[in-house]
């Protein structure tokens, strides 16, 4: 699978290499600001509770309140912001509990008009409040990311069920489903069923029958509309309730409309270990939230569960089994569970984001987390974990955290693009170096009391380095670090940036699915000079990632008109390398390419290119 990404002509954003270099910052509209305060924030004044005491009622939120924060939102250094759902909701108190959260949509082609000023049209393309956020956000370089819900509408409220209206026109109704719109099972009650997962129902909720062609019809148009209005990307809740042939045949769509939709899904609670959301992450088309990685964080901090560290480290252990761990959706809180601070303290949440920003994977931050905001009344669950944003306060240390290892994701590609090496690990002590090409960046945290350690091999390259986060510097001899004194709850990030790909033209291979073992190494080889003009000696060696994943970029010189490419990969074997075409090799020694004629793509005159592909698994030898 090949995608272009250029300039956005719509937004002026540069665009990256797909969203690896992003840091996500997670808002739920209702929770953040108040931008345009009134008496009356929407039709039914009991469904707005001002004294913001009543936690399952509108506070006053909106998108103003996210426009006039924007600034700020730069200043913190995120790059993206995802929004919790926007679509016009179900107007009415289930209990007491309104759809603030945005998961009980009335029509998904219109805005939520709780979130724009009173009697502004919530038509897509007439909303001015929404253009106007989109367009701030672009021009603070910001990408827009949407929370979008394909499973289900709403529950049963005041006998209204599922009731759903296509841009404000009749289109469906639970309780009169004449066009079989909806499943009709009764509640999940066996998680591990994967019919009830799929066809059952999560807390009430009307859930869309997915073999409806005009049901789909009607949702992949939805999300188009939203394109069009200039979002990025898309947040996809509850992956898991739909089967994997549903999101394959709607990303399909969603990037046929727009190459360059980045989507990550919510499979709640979905670990590595887990071989349904590993398929759902690796064949759904889109990436998933990490739950694993962010279980083994919070254990490691919380003392919940024994191991400390190690439970991060189990959870990396089982990277290979992903396609693009790289482009994992990675948090350590979010609005389904306690914030970081209801389970530990301040210190440790310094040294879990320090930890988060310096992993693979795309961090996600949740709003406030950088002012430390919590509220723990019932140990910080649902809905006490959504407290209002209070401060805007940029000198914290969290803020200072977050702008300075932002900036260091996107100049250094060791982070987003390359490998892990752990090389220290104990319950409260953990360093590891990601490495890509000749960058690095050196990590190591201490959760414990004072001490004093030596690393060996750390990969970094001889001299004196600077830590980025208290300007320390710290000795490299002989790539060794010798007794390094750590300080009670400490963080150290070392970054040394080489030399960037560069190019007119740059593509990003990347491929998965042959398993190469110490001493093997992968390369692209094909019909142009960049790739070796099939000659396997000059082949574009990848770097290594882990096992199951390679990556490399290589830059093109382009005529004008684009160029057509022919190529495939190739497996070198140990000690095999850097030996002359058609001397002798032990059978064990040969060369194996992929098992097809060639792959083909396209290259654009300008921009960037990213090619994924899975091995093909037949050897023939060179």
């Amino acid at each position: 699978m090949a995608s272009t990404l250029n300039s956005n002509s719509n937004n002026g954003i540069e665009e990256e290499l797909d969203f690896r270099k992003e840091v996500i910052y997670f808002i739920i509209v209702d929770r953040f600001l108040d931008g345009c305060p009134v008496p009356d924030k929407g039709s039914k004044d009991e469904l707005f509770d001002p004294s913001r005491t009543h936690w399952g009622k509108y506070w006053g939120g909106d998108l103003k309140g996210i426009i006039e924060k924007a600034d700020y939102l730069k200043s913190l250094g995120v790059t993206a912001l995802w929004i919790s759902p926007l679509f016009e909701q179900v107007d009415a108190l289930r209990g007491e509990y309104t759809a603030m959260h945005g998961y009980w949509t009335k029509d998904f082609k219109r805005i939520n008009p709780r979130f724009l000023p009173n009697g502004e049209s919530n038509s897509l393309k007439e909303s001015v409040t929404l253009k106007q956020l989109v367009d701030t956000l672009h021009a603070k370089g910001l990408k827009v990311i949407l929370d979008i819900v394909c499973n289900h509408s709403s529950p049963d409220i005041s006998g209204q069920k599922g009731v759903v209206t296509d841009d404000g026109e009749p289109l469906a109704d639970f309780n009169n489903d004449h066009n079989n719109f909806y499943y009709h099972f009764p509640e999940i009650t066996d998680w591990d069923d994967e019919f009830q997962l799929i066809h059952g129902e999560m807390a009430g909720l009307a859930t869309f029958n997915e073999k409806n062609i005009t049901y789909r019809n009607y949702i992949k148009s939805a999300m188009k509309n939203w394109l069009e209005a200039g979002f990025d990307a898309f947040r996809v809740d509850t992956l898991k309730h739909m089967p994997l042939w549903f999101w394959q045949e709607f990303v399909t769509d969603i990037k046929k409309h727009t190459p360059s939709t980045f989507l990550f899904g919510e499979y709640g609670f979905g670990k590595p270990w887990d071989e349904r959301a590993v398929a759902y992450a690796n064949q759904s088309g889109m990436s998933i939230l990490d739950f694993g990685l962010c279980d083994g964080i919070r254990f490691a901090f919380s003392g919940s569960q024994p191991g400390g560290f190690h439970n991060v480290q189990k959870v990396l252990d089982y990277d290979n089994v992903y396609h693009r761990a790289n482009e994992l959706v990675t948090f350590i809180d979010n609005h389904d569970m306690p914030r970081f601070l209801s389970i530990s303290d301040g210190y440790n949440l310094e040294l879990a984001t320090s930890l988060l920003m310096t992993l693979r994977g795309i961090p996600c931050i949740f709003y406030g987390t950088e002012q430390y905001l919590v509220n723990n009344t019932n140990e910080g669950q649902d809905p006490y974990n959504r407290p209002m944003m209070e401060s805007w306060d940029l000198s914290k240390k969290m803020v200072t955290i977050i702008q300075t290892l932002s900036g260091l994701r996107r100049a250094n590609p060791a982070i987003p693009y390359g490998s892990h090496s752990t090389k220290y690990l104990s319950d409260d002590i953990y360093a590891f170096t990601r490495k890509y090409r000749d960058s690095r960046c050196f990590t190591l945290i201490n959760q414990g009391s004072e001490s004093t350690i030596s690393i060996d091999n750390t990969e970094l390259p001889d001299g004196s380095h600077q830590c980025m986060l208290s300007g320390a510097h710290i000795d490299v001899v002989d790539g060794r670090i010798n007794n390094l004194q750590l300080t009670f709850k400490a963080a150290i990030v070392i970054s040394v940036v080489g030399a960037p790909v560069v190019g007119n033209t740059v593509v990003a291979f990347q491929v998965n699915g042959y398993a190469t073992k110490p001493g093997e190494a992968i390369a692209v080889i094909g019909d142009a000079p960049e790739l070796g003009s099939w000659d396997f000696n000059r082949a574009y060696v990848l770097e290594y990632v882990n096992a199951n994943t390679w990556f490399g970029e290589v830059p093109f010189e382009i005529a004008e008109g684009g160029r057509s490419l022919r190529y495939k990969f190739m497996v070198l074997k140990a000690n095999s390398q850097g030996l002359r075409h058609g001397e002798d090799l032990e059978p064990e020694l040969q060369p194996i390419t992929e098992a097809l004629t060639s792959r083909h793509c396209l290259l654009p005159e300008s921009g960037r290119l990213k090619v994924e592909c899975l091995w093909n698994s037949l050897e023939i030898a060179v």
